[in-house]
């Protein structure tokens, strides 16, 4: 037997049928292309654009910051909404059809309960390393993002490591509340809807709508976003002459994602008797309106509230839940009773609110509100922080850059390019989000902590528009002046 098995492996080709031959000959090769392939690509972006080497090394130094950081901070970390968010977790563990509930979308306890489910219930280190794999992923996002719209490597690296290296960031991306999650669902989404205007194919079209259901069941001021991006989108794919394949797509998609939210509301109001998608909108609502001081400009049926309001307004102060704590009236019902109250105020006096809310799209994008470094890594930490807190003071330049971007898009000259068609969608998603966080947050606290969930589109914009601005200059800059100043001399 073992002779037979050395003559059948020795013996010559001729004396092996052809499928034998193909089977003993070219299986054991097969591997080789894919390799060869791939050892060939890497070679070729080495010597032409450098993606996968800066790519490699964005990544490296965001682990390690990463690394650091949590090193320093080694204890998991809540916030003051995270006991809600555990006990969602712990329902939807005991019951995995009850998703609605009245207080929180189900986004973030669906994926703490994935991750108990990999590491063991309860686990909440596990849940913050991997919040910090999510950061590190929406990095690398960034950095394609960045490749795809700018085209330089150069410029798409530094915009990582300004996302990768924040620390700023960091304090709000390891405890245990949305920000995380969320900051990743909202590169992903951009870099989905990147991708649909680039190929405007349809799958890519549909793989938006899946990027942007769960972001919209994790963080509910999303809820209106479809609307403009589908026009956007569509005034895109018209100009490239395909708006009738993509509307055919687009108001399908409208139907499906708004027939999510009509029967997630519907459950709620069936099983919690809350008709909305979450009643923290309620003290939203109540605490802008006491921050712009409107309370008084209730219609006459709301008179007695109004009083009371300012009563408490000055022995406590301008927090919704402090004031509604003394007002049980207008904090039963999960506090539809304040949320009706103040949209009544906003929809009688809307020129007024958008007049005080305005001005504070500046201060929102500059105000830092950070934490007091300490631990064995305090020392670079802090610096990282104090480095990183100049940078956050850049995201005013972001009211400069959307008028800017807003002019070439109706601009006919360059109005199709795809530079400006993608930057273009980018300041979309970045501007509806300060837009819609500024008009429903009413403490600068929240502004930023609202804001570190769409920062990275903020950077991307800013720090895109400031690079591409310097290449120019630079290749331009001096036949420009030498025109300017031979049109002096002439004059």
């Amino acid at each position: 037997m073992e002779e037979h098995s050395i003559v059948g492996l020795e013996a010559s080709p001729s004396r092996v049928g052809p499928e034998e031959t193909h089977a003993a000959v070219l299986k054991p090769e097969r591997p080789r292309p894919l390799m060869h392939a791939l050892s060939q690509g890497l070679i070729r972006d080495w010597r032409t654009h450098k993606y996968f080497f800066f790519g490699a090394l964005l990544l490296l130094l965001t682990i390690i910051l990463t690394v650091i950081y949590y090193a320093n901070y080694p204890r998991p970390e809540t916030g003051p909404d995270s006991p809600a968010y555990f006990w969602v977790a712990y329902k939807l563990r005991l019951h995995p059809t009850w998703l609605v509930d009245a207080w929180r979308l189900p986004g973030y306890p669906l994926f703490i309960d994935i991750v108990y489910l990999l590491a063991g219930q309860g686990n909440l280190m596990a849940v913050g390393i991997a919040q910090a794999m999510l950061f590190v992923l929406a990095t690398l996002e960034i950095y394609v993002l960045a490749i795809l719209i700018l085209k330089r490597t150069w410029m798409a690296f530094l915009i990582g490591l300004i996302v990768g290296t924040n620390v700023i960031f960091l304090s709000y991306i390891k405890p245990m509340m949305t920000e995380g999650l969320a900051l990743w669902l909202v590169t992903s989404l951009a870099l989905a809807i990147v991708y649909f205007i680039r190929t405007l194919h349809i799958h890519a079209f549909w793989l938006m709508v899946v990027c942007f259901v769960p972001l919209l069941f994790t963080r509910p001021e999303w809820l209106y976003l479809p609307v403009p991006l589908l026009a956007y989108l569509l005034l895109v794919a018209w100009r490239r002459g395909s708006a009738r394949r993509v509307l055919f797509n687009a108001l399908p998609a409208l139907v499906c994602i708004y027939a999510l939210v009509a029967a997630y509301i519907g459950i709620n109001t069936l099983r919690n008797q809350y008709p909305g998608m979450t009643a923290i909108e309620n003290f939203n609502y109540l605490g802008k309106v006491l921050q712009y001081n409107m309370q008084d400009e209730a219609p006459p049926q709301y008179a007695q509230y109004s009083r009371r309001l300012d009563i408490l307004v000055a022995q406590t102060n301008r927090s919704p839940y402090v004031v509604l704590r003394h007002m049980p009236d207008l904090s039963k019902d999960n506090a539809l009773p304040a949320g009706n109250f103040a949209r009544t105020i906003i929809l009688h006096h809307p020129f007024e609110f958008l007049a005080k809310s305005v001005p504070l799209f500046l201060p929102s994008l500059t105000h830092y509100y950070g934490r007091e470094t300490s631990g064995p890594f305090s020392v670079p930490l802090a610096f990282m922080t104090s480095f990183d807190r100049i940078l956050y003071r850049a995201n005013a330049f972001f009211l400069l850059c959307v008028p800017f971007w807003l002019l070439l898009l109706c601009w006919r000259k360059v109005r199709s390019h795809p530079l400006v068609l993608e930057m273009g969608a980018i300041i979309l998603l970045a501007f509806y989000a300060l837009v819609i966080t500024d008009l429903g947050g009413y403490k600068f606290e929240d502004y930023m902590r609202v804001h570190i969930v769409f920062d990275p589109l903020l950077i991307l914009v800013v720090w895109g528009s400031f690079f591409l601005g310097a290449r120019f200059l630079v290749h331009h800059g001096p036949a420009l002046y030498t025109q300017l100043a031979s049109h002096m001399r002439n004059h």
